[in-house]
């Protein structure tokens, strides 16, 4: 078997922002995020504002919860 030596980049998740957005019924979600190799505070990039409808966010939810029993 052949190793895959890609390295994939990540960023550890360091918080969020969640509102309600009660005129669209969704959900406004902005993660933050560790940039590699900078120090905190200044290393902290905030995301795109992403909306979620209440459908996608139950989605989101019960697939964070199946990873978490996994890990467990």
């Amino acid at each position: 078997m052949e190793k895959n030596n890609e390295v994939i980049q990540t960023h550890p998740l360091v918080g969020w922002d969640i509102s309600t957005v009660d005129s669209y019924d969704a959900l406004m979600l902005r993660l933050h995020y560790q940039t590699p190799n900078r120090p905190e505070p200044e290393g902290t990039e905030v995301g795109q504002t992403l909306w979620l409808t209440t459908d996608v966010a139950r989605q989101f939810i019960s697939i964070l919860e199946a990873g978490i029993a996994k890990i467990e």
